[in-house]
């Protein structure tokens, strides 16, 4: 009946389209939380009128969520974190059980084989249980049982049962007395977890800077091709001016080409431009996974920023405070703590290497023997039967223990030269003055970061004032040669020159705007300061 209800066990899993229910801690154990491919997400609700209409706030927020190196950085939290799973791996507790049977048959020579032909059946099953504590102490309890008949007339119990019940601890007095050779690597595993998660949001916001400073060039490609148009209609108009002196003989022949090689350039100018705006829009689709798709790609992207449009200054603070909040909260320099901290750790476990190792342990055991009593006569001819037991009153003989087993003993064990050791702590000492001369590069970078983003912003910011009184005075300049030409006394070549200062002029200063943006930029990355409001959360994946 049981191998029937087997074989239909086996054939219903086999069955196309078979469903067998599979208990929770199998289905936690072979199909552990893992992380999947995230969709684009965020782009389709911002969307309208067929137009992807795009500030730097939400143009950071798709980055954030759609950017494919950002979601591949994500990844590298999650694997630091097996990391701690392997570290436990020494203390998971190991169950082992068997069973075996053996038949033998073989023909005997004498009588004390109890049978012409012996006949013997052997049937033995264990469990075994050991684990090592967080402690330290290490325990194990193993059952042993086994069952075996035979034929032999010369066997007092037929068939036989007997086991064993065996338990030791043993306990560190000395070296890794406190468990500090088994928790360390947990521990480590736990800070560098925490160390690459500061790694982590560190990459994001290199990501999040690079993608705002590819934003603002964008933006100067959109708003320079504003100028070129502005330039090319100047020309165009000093063209036509010349063209109809041309036509009512006031001008030579000759003198047209100059003017019209001007607004040919001009054009040439603004073409380049127009695609390289396109190119920097797509650009900004990857970095959105806009481009992942043909119904995005064929969506228009529409940048709403005035770079002339300046962040306050208010939020800019003198050099000290800036350097003391960046040193305060920039993950680079807790992560640069940190590693020391693991070396001070691993030079830790070295020294308790060193120490000589004292264990003690204890051990018992019980035992139990029970059977059918074969049939004896005595010296008056008298036969005698005594009960039979099976595996329950073995197993109280056991637990009883009528027959007890039980020691303790010491170990020491003492490393004369410690070479291993030795040489572990030398590496994790030069491995913390190594961290410690990291976490001052990564300082003194700090410290620079600020600095140069401090003056970067001031660079600008009087970039920006004397670009606004060129531009300024250029276009008057404009004005001025436009009226002598037309009273006669200058040639159309410095009327076409003073255009092209104007048109320089107004590119100088697009590129002051777009330079004080990108340095505002760049001041909040070395501030820490760029994430926020942007709502930015790095996913911790559970750790058991």
């Amino acid at each position: 009946m049981s191998k029937g209800l087997a074989v239909l066990l086996i054939c219903a899993m086999l069955l196309p389209g078979a469903s067998v229910p599979v208990p929770m801690w199998v289905e936690s154990r072979f199909n552990p939380d893992t992380v999947k491919l995230r969709d684009v997400s965020g782009i389709a609700e911002r969307i309208a009128d067929g137009k992807l209409n795009l500030m730097l706030i939400g143009f950071l927020e798709l980055v954030l969520r759609n950017s494919t190196d950002i979601n591949l950085t994500r990844l590298d939290v999650y694997t630091a974190a097996n990391q701690i799973q392997f570290a436990r791996a020494v203390f998971d507790p190991v169950v082992a059980l068997g069973f075996n049977t053996v038949r033998s048959v073989s023909p005997q020579v004498s009588q004390i084989g109890g049978a012409s032909t012996l006949s013997a059946l052997n049937q033995n099953s264990f469990i075994n249980y050991q684990e090592l504590l967080a402690t330290g102490q290490t325990g194990s309890v193993g059952f042993s049982s086994s069952r075996s008949s035979t034929n032999s007339s010369l066997n007092l119990l037929n068939p036989s049962i007997n086991g064993t019940l065996n338990f030791t601890f043993s306990q560190p007095l000395l070296q890794n007395r406190d468990g500090i050779q088994l928790k360390a690597p947990q521990q480590i595993a736990r800070t560098q977890l925490t160390i690459t998660s500061r790694q982590s949001e560190a990459r994001i916001a290199d990501i999040v800077a690079m993608a705002a400073g590819q934003y603002w060039d964008a933006v100067r490609a959109r708003d320079n091709i504003k100028v070129l148009q502005q330039t090319l209609a100047l020309a165009q108009k000093s063209y036509d001016r010349d063209k109809q002196a041309l036509d009512l003989g006031a001008l030579a022949g000759l003198d047209i080409y100059q003017s019209e090689t001007q607004v040919a350039e001009r054009k040439r100018d603004l073409v380049q431009a127009q695609y390289a705006y396109r190119s920097a829009l797509d650009g900004l689709r990857r970095l959105i996974g806009a481009d992942l798709s043909a119904d995005l790609r064929a969506v228009e992207l529409v940048l709403g920023d005035d770079p002339a449009y300046l962040p306050s200054r208010v939020t800019v603070l003198p050099y000290e405070e800036a350097l003391g909040a960046a040193l305060r909260v920039r993950p680079e320099m807790d992560s640069a703590r940190r590693r020391v901290a693991i070396d001070e750790l691993n030079a830790r476990v070295a020294k308790n290497l060193m120490l000589p190792r004292l264990d003690i342990s204890v051990q018992g055991s019980g035992f139990g023997l029970s059977g059918n009593q074969v049939p004896v006569t005595g010296p008056l001819g008298i036969t005698t039967l005594s009960a039979s037991g099976g595996l329950g009153n073995t197993l109280g003989q056991i637990f009883g223990f009528n027959s007890p087993t039980y020691g303790a003993g010491v170990q020491l064990t003492l490393p004369f030269r410690s070479t291993s050791a030795r040489a572990q702590l030398s590496d994790a000492l030069v491995a913390r003055t190594r961290d410690q001369y990291t976490e001052r590069l990564v300082q003194q970078q700090i410290i620079q970061d600020v600095r140069l983003t401090l003056n970067s912003i001031e660079l600008a910011n009087a970039t920006i004032e004397a670009a606004t009184l060129a531009r300024d005075l250029a276009r008057k300049n404009v004005e001025a040669e436009q009226q002598k030409y037309e009273l006669g006394t200058i040639t159309a070549f410095e009327v076409l020159d003073s255009q092209t200062r104007l048109s320089t002029s107004e590119s100088a200063l697009l590129n002051a705007y777009v330079g004080y943006q990108q340095a505002f930029v760049s001041y909040q990355r070395a501030t820490w300061t760029l994430l926020d409001g942007l709502g930015m959360v790095l996913e911790m994946p559970r750790v058991r």
